[in-house]
């Protein structure tokens, strides 16, 4: 496996202008469906496998956990704050600061799942809620530099699910 493999497994996201309501729809999928798969990915895991890492000086399985359930905490409020504001600058982190905070050497994975799992099942309880002019509804993500509409939005998240998912598996294998 080249190392462009390892960091893209599933490829890089690509955003398209728009997206049909069953390209949503797969994806609101994805967001439910995915963090039962985490669960069962990880569940039982000795600490020596949650150390490992996909490729050499990346993030290491924990840490991969930690960090869906972070960024998509961030996803869910970026949805809030574009259906409430007009195009508001969606909300960012540092996402290696946040992923080197104190817990995250010693966080047990299941308390790590269990956020997931509460956010993403709000986040595709709103979804669904959505009218399709909502997912038109735009933020400004600062760190790509570009307006992202719901639609968008949702699938780069979709994508971010899978591809860490990818990941882990990709350690575990190792």
């Amino acid at each position: 496996m080249t190392l462009e493999q390892r960091q893209y497994p599933i490829g890089k996201w690509k955003v398209k202008k728009s997206y049909t309501d069953k390209e949503i729809e797969r994806n609101i999928g994805i967001i439910e469906k995915y963090p039962a798969k985490y669960k069962r990915l990880t569940k039982k895991l000795p600490n020596e496998d949650l150390e490992k890492q996909y490729r050499e000086g990346a993030w290491n399985v924990r840490q991969l956990l930690t960090h869906i359930s972070d960024m998509h905490i961030l996803h869910y409020a970026r949805f809030k704050q574009a259906l409430s504001d007009e195009n508001p600058v969606g909300f960012v982190a540092n996402i290696n600061a946040w992923n080197s905070t104190s817990e995250i050497s010693s966080i047990p994975p299941a308390d790590t799942i269990l956020l997931l799992e509460a956010t993403h099942k709000r986040w595709a309880f709103l979804m669904r809620n959505m009218s399709a002019n909502d997912f038109d509804k735009t933020f400004y993500h600062s760190l790509r530099q570009i307006n992202l509409t719901l639609a968008q939005a949702l699938s780069m998240a979709a994508w971010h699910t899978k591809h860490h998912f990818e990941h882990i598996k990709i350690a575990l294998q190792e």
